[in-house]
């Protein structure tokens, strides 16, 4: 019997479930799989299964890389069997792209193979990844170049290219192929050789000062006295067990401030670990910069109220609310205040206390959050750990993903019959999904501004999202996991605080060595994004 190829589409989940995410891929071309080997992990609206291969054979393509948000029933990969049940599957003798398939009709056949549920309702629409500048280099990927449209391969061979031949071009089509629109884009700027549209604004220096580093010559965190763990919370949820929670989040407890702990007296002692690894008293701090999306108060602000605390009372301050993005913008404001001349010893402080406005009875956040603080102090000294410039941006454009609606101009006051606009609120899908690509991009994006590759990253220092995220991050950019400071397990999802607390907390582990190279990046409410370069 001779052995055919075909194409396994992407699994479809249901009527109202068009996307999927990647979360990571256990083969690559070439590998030799059995009937059942598991060979990948979907993410669905918060569901995380396993895909198990429908077949034996030989895996010659895959079309898509960890992390890549994929339409129910595009190709996933190619696989050369004899496996008869699938002869509906098979790829044209010659073809070269990806067989088309509908989410009703191959891959419910598929699913029923492998004994999955299948509804789908033949909607190939797809919103594609961000647009990507090309890799940088040393970056590793599960292919060498991305899967094409057949329009695309067309228009680039009646341009004298080869689609195999040009890894460096962006993807923004369907389930991350090349579509025709990046071909004509790839022409119009030059072609082979030359940097695709908008590419070159991660590189380019933003003003004066924009490669000035500044000192940080001390780091501490804080964290409340109170453990709470998973299964506290789960008092409130009989119909979900510790070990999907873990699964789904990586957390295993966090921590709650009590009555007699804020965002403040947290701050405070941060700020004293930090000043006693600089070696500086508190009296030689001339600015103050707190960034939190829950101050003690409104007015005035947490910076001004932790500066009094210390008793620096005439240190500038203002406080920063760019959510899980708020330290790293921070630390660039207080980086250019340097450098600038208005300050010379910045304390940069986070204080969260998520627990006071996270909903106890909410499935999609009640498990996320905990409380705790960080702080860097910044100098215009030499030497010690140089910061380089944090990359700002941000996509207002999903606005709404995350949002704690109450307690400002518009609503006030609270109802006393309904509290929900004053809690946390959050659409899970959307931030798992912009999530991955947002990390992804924001560590490579660091790389090129910093002629760096991937094997000259010694740690990356992200936000505490999610562990999963943070998984598929590190398969996307090709860094391994292990260079991941991941403190999400022991102090949840801290929001601002989060980086600053698995920077203090690696710090104090002693496990940084002079000269490494540590990425820090981050996705925030709005969206904010933010990431660069701390070399120790």
């Amino acid at each position: 019997m001779n052995p055919f190829i075909i194409d396994i589409p992407v699994p479809s989940m249901g009527a109202t479930v068009s996307e999927l995410t990647l979360i990571d891929l256990f083969i690559g071309s070439g590998a030799t799989v059995a009937k059942g080997d598991r060979l990948a992990e979907f993410e669905s609206d918060k569901s995380v299964f396993d895909f198990e291969a429908p077949c034996a054979g030989e895996v010659k393509k895959v079309f898509c890389r960890a992390g890549d948000i994929l339409a129910s029933g595009a190709p996933f990969l190619r696989i050369e069997t004899n496996d008869q049940s699938l002869k509906h599957l098979a790829v044209p003798d010659g073809s070269e792209a990806p067989a088309e398939t509908s989410a009703t009709g191959a891959t419910e056949s598929l699913l029923a193979t492998v004994g999955l549920s299948a509804g789908g309702n033949g909607n190939k629409g797809h919103r594609p990844p961000a647009a990507r500048a090309p890799r940088a280099a040393g970056v590793a990927s599960q292919q060498t170049s991305p899967a094409w449209t057949p329009r695309a391969a067309k228009l680039a061979r009646e341009n004298g290219l080869e689609p195999d031949s040009l890894p460096d071009i962006a993807a923004t089509g369907p389930g991350g192929r090349v579509s025709g629109d990046d071909v004509l884009a790839y022409l119009s700027n030059g072609g082979p050789g030359q940097r695709l549209e908008g590419a070159e604004s991660a590189e380019q220096p933003v003003g004066p000062g924009a490669d000035q580093t500044v000192c940080v010559a001390g780091i501490g965190y804080a964290v409340p006295r109170n453990i709470r763990s998973n299964q506290d919370i789960l008092k409130a949820f009989p119909d979900m067990t510790e070990e999907e929670i873990i699964r789904i989040t990586g957390i295993k407890q966090r921590y709650y401030a009590d009555e007699n702990e804020s965002a403040t007296s947290l701050s405070q002692t941060a700020v004293e670990h930090a000043l006693g690894q600089a070696g500086i008293k508190a009296g030689d701090i001339d600015g103050v910069i707190v960034a939190t999306i829950i101050p003690d108060q409104p007015v005035p602000s947490a910076a001004s109220a932790l500066a009094r605390a210390l008793g620096i009372d005439k240190a500038l301050a203002f406080d920063i609310n760019a959510a899980c993005s708020g330290w790293l913008y921070a630390l660039e404001v207080g980086r250019t205040l340097i450098n600038g001349g208005s300050a010379r010893n910045l304390l940069v402080v986070t204080a969260e206390l998520l627990s006071r406005i996270t909903n106890p009875k909410d499935h999609a956040t009640a498990f996320l959050f905990g409380d705790g603080a960080g702080a860097a102090i910044l100098t215009a000294g030499e030497g010690g750990h140089r910061l380089h410039r944090m990359q700002l941006s941000g996509d207002a454009k999903y606005f709404d993903a995350i949002q704690r609606s109450g307690g400002g101009a518009r609503t006030p006051l609270p109802d006393a019959t309904n509290l929900d606009l004053f809690y946390l609120s959050m659409n899970g899908p959307v931030v798992f999904k912009q999530a991955v690509i947002a990390f992804s991009d924001i560590i490579e994006e660091t790389l090129k501004r910093q002629k760096m590759s991937a094997g000259d990253v010694s740690w990356i220092v992200p936000h505490q999202a999610n562990e999963r995220i943070l998984r598929a991050v590190s398969k996307r950019v090709g860094i391994p996991y292990e260079k991941f400071v991941v403190t999400i397990g022991k102090y949840g999802n801290t929001s601002a605080a989060s980086v600053s607390m698995a920077l203090g907390w690696a710090s104090e582990e002693e496990i940084f060595c002079a000269g490494d190279r540590i990425i820090f990046c981050s996705v925030g409410a709005g969206f904010t994004f933010a990431g660069g370069l701390l070399v120790w």
